[in-house]
């Protein structure tokens, strides 16, 4: 189908006017400007119509010439004043009875061929695409004959040069439309990814402060209330160990129990909040389980997730940092790796855990990259660097042009976060 195509632009050579669809073939009637040519056209008509009418005056056919004058002038103002409501074959009738009545009035009124200039301009507001073009050949043939047979140069030039004028014109009207409504629609565009940009700020900044309100539960309220169980049950095995007769037991124990039992409701409400914070992936299911929902999210490359080492639960802030971390690394190779695999390898050892995401792309140069503002498209490693960093973490991209990328992200264990 391209081919075709191209071969038919090639055949239409240097000249050709722009094909219009349904919406484009009424710019004459909704481009800006539009009003203000058709009244020039109309005033230029009037003034010729009167010039031809005066003319009429000193010839011996003049009830024929008044009768030819006013035909076109009603036609041609029928035509004028419904034509945004006319159907287009009913214009194509129009402007071809026109043009019937115009070439009757040439051997009748001799400066009716100045009328030809509108007539143009009529045509390509008809007909506003090669047809147009066509039309307006055929014109001017009719306006240059009509002086047959005392055919001189000023009579061939004049409606040559006004036809391509009157091209020219509608090109660059044309071209004028279009760049208003390419500028229209790249308004609109930046309008929407505007929206969508401040909706998806938004949500992350909603996102950073629940996970960051669930890191300030998890390390002050259910430390505190893990630690208040804690030191309840050794003073229960201090009462217990005590020389305390039964009965004096019993009233502390109890209460100590019901401070135990009270402390272990608050803990559980607090780990409930904590978990409704938390990234939802991490919320419904492991880490390693987190990682595979976000690999089926992934559009393009096949994604592999492995596991080494001892699986083993981990702080929430370093599971959350690897989810995050996972998911950007994996956005970027949906997005830019242009790749076929890509591999997820989640290491456990013994005071850290390795995240990698390696795949087989087009590859970077992350020299260059990492030079260049986080502004220009690459805030993606610039953030995923900073969460690695504010989990004493090292994160680390190896690349090259035609060689793939691999990410490779070191995180330590801190069993108290």
């Amino acid at each position: 189908m391209e081919n075709t195509n191209a071969a038919a632009e090639s055949k239409r050579g240097w000249f050709r006017l722009p094909e219009l669809n349904r919406e484009e073939s009424n710019i004459y009637s909704t481009a800006p400007g539009a009003n203000k040519l058709a009244m020039a056209v109309n005033t230029l008509t009037s003034v010729l119509l009167v010039v031809a009418l005066v003319q009429t005056g000193q010839q011996n056919q003049a009830f024929i010439a008044v009768g030819l004058t006013a035909a076109f002038a009603m036609v041609y103002g029928t035509g004028m004043l419904r034509q945004e409501a006319t159907d287009p074959w009913l214009r194509l009738l129009w402007i071809a009875l026109l043009t019937a009545v115009w070439v009757l009035m040439l051997p009748v009124i001799p400066v009716a061929v100045y009328l030809v200039l509108p007539m143009y301009f009529m045509v390509l507001r008809v007909i506003p695409d090669i047809r147009g073009v066509v039309a307006i050949v055929a014109l001017t043939f009719m306006a240059v004959m009509s002086r047959w047979p005392e055919i001189t140069f000023g009579a061939v030039v004049g409606p040559v040069v006004s036809a391509l004028v009157v091209i020219g014109m509608h090109l660059a009207f044309v071209a004028s439309w279009r760049g208003a409504r390419e500028r229209e629609a790249l308004i609109e565009e930046l309008m929407s990814t505007r929206n969508q940009l401040a909706a998806t700020e938004r949500a992350a900044g909603v996102a950073e402060e629940r996970q960051r309100i669930a890191h300030e539960i998890h390390d002050t309220l259910a430390q505190g209330l893990s630690s208040i169980q804690m030191l309840l049950r050794v003073a229960e095995q201090d009462i217990l160990n005590s020389s305390m007769s039964e009965e004096e037991r019993l009233l502390p124990l109890k209460r100590m129990e019901l401070a135990r039992q009270t402390a272990a409701d608050n803990l559980g409400e607090a780990r409930a909040m904590i978990a409704a914070l938390q990234p939802a992936a991490l919320s419904k299911t492991s880490l390693e389980g987190a990682l595979h929902r976000a690999a089926n999210q992934v559009v393009g490359p096949e994604v592999c997730i492995l596991v080494e080492g001892e699986e083993r639960q981990l702080p929430m802030r370093t599971e959350a940092s690897l989810l995050r971390i996972a998911q950007g690394a994996l956005g970027n190779v949906a997005k830019h790796a242009h790749a076929t695999r890509c591999q997820v390898t989640l290491t456990y050892e013994e005071d850290e855990v390795r995240l990698d995401v390696v795949d087989d792309g087009q590859g970077f140069d992350p020299t260059a990259v990492s030079s260049e503002h986080a502004g220009l498209g690459h805030i993606g490693l610039a953030a995923m660097r900073q969460r690695a960093r504010e989990q004493g973490g090292v994160l680390e991209v190896e690349s090259a042009p035609g060689e793939g990328t691999a990410v490779s992200l070191a995180l330590p264990i801190n069993q108290k976060g």
